[in-house]
């Protein structure tokens, strides 16, 4: 902020017939004095460079790390169903508060100290030419408050439509092999350019709305500029001020008013409106918060019951999914849960990993009701086995340890061994081979998923289609696994199946329809029942899978699954 005020001097001691240099110095050492300040400005600027920068990557890290911990913590509904704009929170806008509370702010405060001693200076060398400037002042101001708050509610708008185009990029390149299966990059790529369609309206308005405000701003700017140099001329010849005082004046006005242009710069209002969206997710309060409860001892053994439930997805209001659910389920009990697709089957295990609560009606276990137990806790006492199993990138010992980091070797190896994972001492390095999410077949990924289930020694162990998508010999070295768990009767087993040589494993079996239990026995009960709705079930899948058009159930009285289908199921029970 020197250099304004040692410009006009040293035009007046040029411009002088006599110069003097003031304080009594002389040339050389006013030279050295200005050096030695210009060389310690340029050390601190370098400086704040550095650590501002610095400061920034480490609220970067930080803010990814809780962001993403937080997104851990919330309901699976809230982030399944807005994936690519949390991930959009994680990469973009945490990188825009980042560059606004570093860069920007390190700027800002720049900013503040340049008007600051700036303005001081101006009213030093003529009150009177600062007052005329500072008249343009508050129009440009309040026309920077109206801009600043126009940018923020469209950088709400932009990061929206940026999470967007990520959902939309993230559902396609995961499903790369579907997308290419049915030839459809050219629609997928129609959805991208609709939504990157999108962010360019967006940024097409602040450029706009940008241009505006900096051309009216330069505007306001040279004409104050040339009004100071009009009065300010005037002065020079009245002999109030010196050319040097009204040179230094004009580049103060000039060092001010960029200053004042960077406290309104575009990126701040952009940081802030980033920084909203980060906040949201990191001040809201997840509908199932994780480590809220008793926590239970995963010893304990119990009955589990559903009790009345009634339930709707939280993303379907209206849509009932189970309507007075009740079931029971003994310790060490196998019961299999059987009924057309969409019938409700899955959300059962939802609501028993509590992934969802029941809109009405409760589940118990051991005579507690869950929501009592914190669900870190209860879902460890759980082992869950999907339809399609999820594997991570890492080693085969990684993905069977997943979220039981302190398991040994012996355990692991102990757990693939009792789910026939036979096939991992056959693999280049064993456990140790590295895979990736699709690396192994179907019945390879079910059975692995059985041994991670099996690590965690369930009370409970949840299996939901385990082997409707695997081939024969597959299939039977998946139920040969189950079968060594159902023959221990250690754990309590919920599956639901629509395979029929799983579900005649099973001690019981209830059939949902409607979202309600209308049969339930044993398989033998069941297939020699009157009017069994279990038989018309199976008749029709059986039917099906044999090619047969069938447009409505068996009568009881025809049974219309082939007998050593049905032979081969009582065998196995």
């Amino acid at each position: 902020m020197s250099i304004p005020f040692t410009i006009g001097k040293l035009m007046d001691y040029f411009a002088s017939t006599n110069p003097q240099i003031p304080y009594g110095l002389s040339l050389g050492s006013a030279s050295v004095i200005m050096m030695v300040l210009f060389t310690s400005g340029a050390a601190a600027n370098a400086g704040r460079a550095f650590l501002m920068r610095m400061a920034g990557q480490r609220i970067v890290a930080r803010l990814r790390e809780r962001t993403y911990e937080a997104a851990l913590r919330q309901e699976v509904e809230f982030v399944e169903k807005g994936e690519g704009d949390v991930l959009s929170r994680l990469s973009v806008d945490s990188s825009i508060v980042g560059e606004s509370v570093t860069q920007n702010l390190s700027d800002g405060l720049r900013a503040i100290v340049m008007s600051t001693v700036g303005l001081g200076a101006m009213f030093y060398l003529s009150p009177t030419l600062t007052m005329l400037m500072l008249a343009v002042v508050p129009p440009v101001s309040l026309g920077a408050v109206f801009y600043g708050r126009y940018l923020k509610k469209l950088s709400n708008k932009t990061q929206e439509a940026m999470g967007e185009m990520t959902k939309v990029a993230q559902e396609s390149l995961s499903a790369l092999r579907t997308v290419q299966a049915f030839n459809a990059p050219p629609q997928e790529q129609q959805k991208f350019h609709d939504r990157v369609g999108t962010v360019l309206t967006l940024a097409r308005k602040e450029a706009v709305a940008t241009g505006i405000f900096f051309g009216s701003t330069g505007w306001s700017g040279n004409v104050t500029l040339l009004g100071l140099l009009g009065y300010g001329g005037t002065l020079v010849t009245q002999g109030a001020i010196t050319v040097g005082d009204l040179t230094s004046l004009l580049l103060y006005t000039v060092y001010v008013g960029g200053g004042l242009q960077m406290l309104t710069y575009s990126s701040i209002m952009r940081g802030v409106g980033a920084g909203q969206r980060i906040f949201e997710l990191l001040d809201r309060k997840p509908a199932i918060p994780p480590q809220t409860g008793l926590t239970l001892d995963a010893s304990r053994r119990g009955t589990v019951r559903f009790e009345n439930i009634s339930f709707e997805y939280p993303s379907r209001r209206g849509v009932q999914i189970l309507d007075e659910f009740s079931l029971e389920v003994g310790v060490g009990e196998t019961v299999a849960i059987v009924g057309k697709s969409g019938g409700g089957k899955s959300s059962i295990h939802s609501l028993l990993l509590r992934y969802y609560d029941p809109v009405k009606g409760k589940v118990t276990f051991d005579g507690q009701d869950i929501r009592e137990f914190t669900p870190t806790s209860w879902r460890h006492i759980i082992g869950t086995v999907p339809q399609d199993p999820v594997l991570f990138t890492g080693t085969i010992a990684s993905n069977i340890a997943f979220g039981n980091e302190h398991a040994t070797r012996e355990e692991i190896e102990s757990a693939a061994k009792e789910a026939n994972c036979e096939f991992i001492w056959g693999m280049p390095k064993g456990f140790d081979t590295e895979i990736g999410r699709l690396s192994l077949s179907g019945g390879q990924r079910q059975r692995l998923a059985i041994a991670r289930a099996l690590l965690k020694k369930p009370a409970i162990l949840a299996l939901d289609e385990a082997t409707s998508s695997l081939d024969a010999t597959s299939e039977h070295r998946v139920n040969d696994a189950i079968d060594k768990i159902l023959r221990k009767r250690q754990t309590t087993c919920l599956i639901v199946a629509h395979r029929l040589s799983t579900i005649a494993r099973a001690e019981r079996i209830v059939v949902l329809e409607d979202g309600r239990i209308t049969e339930s026995g044993t398989y033998r009960q069941l297939v020699n029942k009157k009017d069994s709705r279990f038989r018309a079930l199976m008749s029709a899948q059986l039917n099906a899978a044999a090619g047969e058009s069938v447009s409505e159930p068996a009568p009881a009285s025809e049974l219309a699954v082939p007998p050593t289908e049905l032979k081969q199921a009582e065998v196995a029970l």
